[in-house]
């Protein structure tokens, strides 16, 4: 069974997206989305075994300090692991990221512009920590100056090469228009390398997720959903929405009490808190 991850997108400290609830509880989302520790307390509660946040400052070019302590916060708010993906120019960037209590980072760019810097990364937290993230276009994947333009399937051999062991793959036609994956080319790039796929934007409903589970390739385990979710287009949504419409008030009482619970980074090792080791993630549960 594949992993559901909930999406949220970070811009200025913000998240982006604001859930729809019942009516008459705008007023509880819109503070939830001001609040993105708060969101991410949500979805745990919602029994999210995984978070995935984007940084989207970082592709746009602007500061991503905000959203770096936001994230930073999130992760000790709950007890499950937040992968964040940002765009860095170097790997200490990343580093400091894990240093700072963040369990899992998303590389890009340094794969192709600093090769034996990524290598030490993976040797130091492991490939449970650290993982790849692409975003390609026909099979394209622009990383920007200095490093240009390469095709997907290099890019996912030379993660392979490096010790990786995770690919976060997302194509730009996907991404917020719930249209679905293209099921060929997930099985082509499941294919390029042993590595396992976590596969990111487009599922719109029930349906395309059970063709998804049905279709895709062994090494494809986990989706993140981001749109879909926010928009309750899955059925036990329903009864999460009414219960927290009845619980309103105190949602908030208790996300301003609870500032850290038990973080990830007070584990005993990193690849205790996620059921991993070194070696070879285990394939994660059905949230």
């Amino acid at each position: 069974m594949l992993l559901i991850i909930p999406a949220i997108d970070l811009t200025r400290g913000h998240a982006l997206r604001c859930i729809r609830g019942v009516p008459g509880t705008e007023a509880l989302y819109s503070q939830i989305s001001e609040n993105p520790v708060e969101l991410a307390q949500l979805w745990r509660r919602e029994n999210a075994k995984c978070l995935h946040v984007t940084d989207l400052d970082s592709w746009k070019g602007r500061s991503s300090e905000v959203n770096d302590r936001t994230v930073v916060q999130m992760q000790k708010s709950i007890d499950v692991p937040v992968q964040y993906v940002t765009r860095r120019d170097t790997v200490d960037a990343y580093r400091r990221l894990l240093e700072q209590g963040v369990y899992r980072v998303a590389l890009n760019i340094v794969v192709w512009t600093d090769s034996e810097g990524v290598r030490q990364l993976l040797e130091q937290y492991g490939p449970s920590r650290v993982i790849f993230g692409v975003r390609a276009q026909d099979g394209q994947i622009d990383l920007g100056q200095g490093a240009g333009t390469v095709s997907d399937e290099d890019f996912i051999r030379r993660v392979a090469s490096l010790g990786g062991k995770r690919v976060l793959y997302t194509e730009v036609d996907w991404e917020g228009n719930l249209t679905g994956e293209d099921i060929s080319t997930i099985k082509r790039v499941a294919a390029i390398a042993p590595v396992r796929m976590t596969m990111a934007g487009g599922i719109a409903s029930p349906e395309q997720l059970w063709q998804m589970q049905h279709d895709v390739p062994g090494n494809v385990d986990s989706v993140v959903i981001g749109r879909a979710m926010y928009e309750n287009r899955f059925p036990c949504q329903a009864i999460w929405r009414e219960i927290e419409a009845d619980l309103e008030p105190g949602i908030h009482a208790k996300a301003h009490t609870i500032t850290e619970q038990s973080s990830l980074t007070e584990c005993d090792t990193p690849d205790q808190a996620s059921g991993t080791s070194d070696q070879e993630e285990q394939k994660p549960a059905d949230s």
